[in-house]
Parts: structure tokens; C-alpha cells; sequence
């Protein structure tokens, strides 16, 4: 009997060798995976190595051929990483994360990082960072003389101004039948408030209110309260009909401020059954989606993806006062190619109420 052990990078090449020295007769004995070479324990080569026997003599006899058995078949086996391997193999990773973590800051001018790290800062999504980061670092190659920290402020705020969309005919902030969307609790009825004092007050205009939102009473009253301080009238719609009567009814005035319920919009079902209550007069009609800049970013692209039915001629950003990082509004707009055409920071009527700007948006990812 000859017993022999060979080696190659594959089953198929061991069995190659087997085959051309030992003949088809060959019995496989042992089979395994090993490995060899390397560097400092890493980067080792993976064989496959098989232990075969033959009888020399039988091997090439008639009789021999015929009465051999069939060469075994060689069953595919799931084969094992050595631990030792697997924890190098982590050790690498981290060594590699550690390097790319240590070695990012310096793509980034020194003059550059305080730009950089504002932004990330006030959680502005990466892919609008890079893409600011990518020009900087244009600018900063052709112009590094002048390249000081407020030189950079400013080139990354006019960058990202072009990147936000503009709002088309002024965001339709001069609608007659202004509709304010949003789910619950992010202040609409305040906001309603605000924009009609101020077209009232600043602009000397006839205003007049609807309110949909008959789920909350308590809702309906405030309404009520502010439109008797601005001696405007005010119609509550509990149907799709209630709602065509109150909009020709009120045909009018300058300007007439819907209030819509506040609904989980979460499931867009909501939306939905909302839609007969807002579709009259839809050209002379502004839509609205008020949401609050201190809610999870996560929440608002799913309850704007469930208005994506409705054409939004803006959005309103409410609570701008209750968080720290801006850049869930910019995240927004950069995403739906929506413009902002106001934000609100804090309760007062109609003082905490600002028109906004793309400029006015950035700039303030800088203030702070």
C-alpha cells in the first residue's frame, strides 16, 4: 500500500495529483484545509490538503480495474475558519477603522474644520456635507491665500443656499384660501393665528377663518377667540360640503385661513380623508405643511412622503426655539424640493412669526 499527502489551492487540483500518481484506484484517507506563509501572522495562503492510498501492484492489472471499487465521491464540506484567523481578521478592521477615523481629519484644511464641524454639528445629512466639503476644497485649491474661517463660512453658506429649492411665486403666501396640513400638536392653530394678525395689522386686510378640525373642541374655540380679536368671521366645516359652502361663502375677503385637523399622518390613510376637505378653488388655493423642527427627522419623511399626493406650496417649521440643530429643516428641503415659507419660535401672536429665506435658513446653521 502507498500512502502519500497532497497539496494545492483547490479540490480539484489535489485530485489532479492524486489521480496522475496513485491512478483512479486512489482511496482518500484524510482531507483538510491548512494554511501557510504569511507575514507577521497575516496575509496566509489557504490550501487543501488530502492524505491518498493505492496499491502499487493492483493498480494496473485488468483484474484489478475491474474489480476495484468506484473511487469515493468526494462530498463538499462547509470549511472551518480557524479562530486564530478570524481574530486577525478583526484585528485588521479595526486597525483599518481606526487609520480611516484618525487620518479624516486632515482631508480638511485646518481653516476648513470649523465650517465642517458646524455642520455636523447641527446634524446636516452627510451626503449634502460631502458635497459641501468636495467645493470648499475646490475653492480653497484655486484661492488658499485668501482661504481664512469666515472666507469659508461664506462660500459654504452660498452653496448651500443653491442647493435648497427657491419657493415658487413667493411660496404662494399671498393665496386667498390659505391651508394649513400637519399632524397633531405641532401648532397650527397658533400659527393660523399669527399669519392672519399679521395680514390684518401690517397689511390692513379683510380675513376670514375654517376650521375643520372638529375633533378637538378645545381647538375650534381658540379659533373662535382669535378671530373675535380681529373681528373676523369664522365657519366650521364638519363635511366635504360644510366646507364648498364656507369657501364660496367667504369668497370675499382678502384672505381666508383654513385650520385642518391634526391627524396621526403617520398613516396615510388620514391623508386621504383629508383630500375632498381641501381641494376647492385649487388655484387660488396655497397648501401648507406645518411640522415641528423639534420632532425626529425619521417621523417627518414618512408623514411627508404620506402628503407627497397633495402639491405643497411650502412647508412651515414651528418650535424652531425648542432645538439646538437646524439642519433637519435644510435636510428637508434638499430632499422634497420643498421651500419654507415661515418658521415660528415661540407663542406670541403675531411676534413670533418669521418669513422665511434660504439665507435666512443657512445662515443660521453658523450662529452658534
Amino acid at each position: 500500500m502507498k500512502v502519500k499527502k497532497y497539496r494545492a489551492s483547490s479540490m480539484p487540483e489535489v485530485m489532479k495529483k492524486v489521480r496522475a500518481e496513485l491512478g483512479a484506484q486512489a482511496v482518500i484517507l484524510q482531507s483538510k484545509t491548512v494554511y501557510t506563509g504569511g507575514f507577521l501572522g497575516l496575509f496566509k495562503k489557504k490550501n487543501i490538503e488530502v492524505v491518498a492510498a493505492a496499491d502499487p501492484n493492483a493498480r494496473n492489472t485488468p483484474e484489478a480495474q475491474e474489480s476495484a471499487p468506484p473511487p469515493p465521491v468526494l462530498q463538499k464540506t462547509a470549511l472551518t475558519v480557524p479562530s486564530e484567523l478570524t481574530d486577525e481578521m478583526n484585528e485588521m478592521k479595526k486597525m483599518l477603522r481606526d487609520l480611516q477615523k484618525s487620518a479624516s481629519p486632515s482631508v480638511y484644511p485646518e481653516v476648513m474644520k470649523p465650517v465642517m464641524d458646524q455642520l455636523e454639528k447641527h446634524h446636516v445629512a452627510k451626503e449634502l456635507r460631502d458635497q459641501t466639503a468636495s467645493y470648499l476644497l475646490g475653492k480653497w485649491n484655486t484661492e488658499k491665500a485668501a482661504a481664512t474661517e469666515e472666507q469659508f463660512q461664506e462660500w459654504a453658506a452660498g452653496y448651500l443656499e443653491n442647493c435648497l429649492p427657491a419657493l415658487p411665486l413667493n411660496g404662494k403666501k399671498t393665496a386667498k384660501y390659505f391651508y394649513l396640513l400637519g399632524p397633531t400638536g405641532v401648532g397650527k392653530t397658533t400659527t393660523i393665528a399669527k399669519l392672519a394678525s399679521k395680514q390684518v395689522l401690517e397689511d390692513n386686510k379683510n380675513v376670514a377663518f375654517i376650521t375643520t378640525d372638529t375633533y378637538r373642541i378645545a381647538a375650534i374655540e381658540q379659533l373662535k377667540t382669535y378671530a373675535g380679536l380681529l373681528n373676523a368671521p369664522i365657519n366650521v366645516a364638519y363635511s366635504e360640503d360644510d366646507m364648498k359652502q364656507a369657501v364660496e361663502e367667504l369668497q370675499s375677503f382678502d384672505a381666508v385661513f383654513i385650520d385642518t385637523a391634526g391627524r396621526n399622518y403617520l398613516q396615510d390613510q388620514y391623508v386621504s380623508d383629508l383630500k375632498p376637505l381641501i381641494m376647492h378653488r385649487p388655484k387660488e388655493s396655497g397648501y401648507f405643511l406645518v411640522l415641528s423642527a423639534a420632532a425626529k427627522e425619521e417621523d417627518l419623511h414618512e408623514i411627508i412622503q404620506n402628503f407627497l399626493s397633495v402639491k405643497l406650496d411650502g412647508f412651515i417649521f414651528t418650535k424652531v426655539d425648542e432645538t439646538k440643530t437646524k439642519g433637519l429643516i435644510i435636510n428637508l428641503m434638499y430632499t422634497y424640493k420643498v421651500g419654507t415659507s415661515y418658521i415660528t419660535n415661540g407663542q406670541n401672536v403675531p411676534d413670533d412669526l418669521i418669513e422665511s429665506s434660504n439665507k435666512i435658513l443657512v445662515e443660521s446653521l453658523f450662529k452658534d
